[in-house]
């Protein structure tokens, strides 16, 4: 087949892709906005609701991370910095900006020189990051008492960080599961919310729910099939709106990570979904609620609503985008140091990778 002819059939599968979307939408459409008898997952008796309007007040956090890795013959090299920041607002407008642990600082490096696997090396590296970040989130917690505090990415690990039983890693895994649980029981102590955002959710949780409830006996619940939340929600979903709350998961002792939570957390876990913006894809909210599931959903929606609405085209909370611009790593500076770790060491020991000293 000629690149012609790739280029259009994959042009005419996306928008068939779409169409059915579109049709699927606009079945639910009348549903939108009646009360119905929901699955339990269902945490709301509505598919959708109206977000609140909310001009920002008070202290507001933000918490991310960067990180980068170079490998060695013996050794991973890796350089994570977890930036912290709080705004003070004022009449929706930022009176002041605080910075953890600083304005700017030099990452913190790492060395992993364990005999690892390949996928083990890479959860050691995110089990790293995501130490420093839970780090960064209670420190900033203690240390400023924000009443938000905005995650970049999921509210818990992902099984993608989960390593196998026999991994020497094990230990490592559960420390981060107890260090979550700290940063909940913190937050919960100091009367902060806790809010994840995930920039490129690929989850389809919600639709899976409506094909098994709503849609179950319906032919056009296959259409929905292989369809993520947000390609699905963004033709369901109204610009201002949210989805209806929903449990992290459907059966949590299957769940390969909430299983390894305490229940007191495990089932406190939502998400849902909302559009801040029409030119952008709707954007996926975790939250923890113990108490009035919807009360809790929409005042996170709209805190979370009106951080993410300041660009047309770029739909997440402004917090997080000056945490990230803080966070974010040059390849440069993983350089420095191996430059320094070489200088000291000399010719005498083999650290180079073979691919990195290719004499041609």
């Amino acid at each position: 087949m000629s690149i012609s002819k790739v280029i259009q059939s994959a042009v005419d599968s996306i928008h068939f892709a779409e169409q059915k979307k579109k049709r699927v939408s606009e079945k639910l459409f009348p549903m939108k906005k009646m009360d119905l008898e929901l699955p339990a997952e269902f945490a709301e008796r509505k598919l959708t609701l109206p977000v609140e309007n909310w001009v920002p007040q008070g202290k507001i956090a933000g918490v991310d991370s960067g990180f980068v890795a170079k490998r060695l013959s013996s050794v991973d090299l890796v350089l994570i910095r977890a930036v912290g920041v709080v705004f003070e607002y004022e009449g929706g407008i930022v009176k002041n900006a605080a910075y953890y642990p600083g304005y700017f600082r030099f990452p913190e490096p790492h060395l992993s020189n364990s005999a690892l696997e390949e996928d083990e090396a890479e959860q050691s590296k995110s089990l790293m990051r995501l130490r420093e970040e839970v780090s960064a989130s209670k420190k900033v917690i203690e240390k400023f008492s924000p009443k938000y505090l905005f995650i970049d990415g999921s509210i818990v690990p992902q099984y993608q960080d989960k390593p196998r039983k026999e991994s020497r890693l094990s230990g490592d895994y559960v420390g981060i599961i107890r260090e979550f649980e700290s940063l909940y029981e913190i937050a919960q102590k100091n009367s902060c919310t806790l809010v994840s955002t995930v920039e490129d959710s690929r989850g389809s949780r919600f639709v899976s729910m409506l094909r098994e409830s709503i849609l179950k006996n319906d032919p056009m619940g296959d259409e929905l099939a292989n369809v993520y939340d947000s390609s699905f929600l963004d033709y369901f979903l109204s610009v201002g709106e949210r989805s209806c709350a929903f449990t992290y998961t459907k059966n949590i002792r299957q769940h390969p990570v909430l299983q390894d939570f305490s229940q007191e957390w495990s089932n406190s876990i939502y998400a849902l979904y909302m559009k801040p913006t029409a030119y952008d894809r709707p954007l996926r909210v975790e939250f923890i609620a113990q108490g009035d599931v919807s009360a809790a959903a929409n005042e996170v929606a709209r805190v979370a609503m009106s951080l993410s609405s300041l660009h047309r085209e770029y739909a997440y909370p402004s917090i997080l985008i000056e945490a990230d611009l803080h966070a974010k790593l040059r390849p440069d500076e993983i350089e420095i140091v191996y430059n320094k770790i070489m200088d000291k060491l000399g010719n005498s020991v083999k650290l180079k990778m073979r691919r990195d000293n290719r004499p041609f």
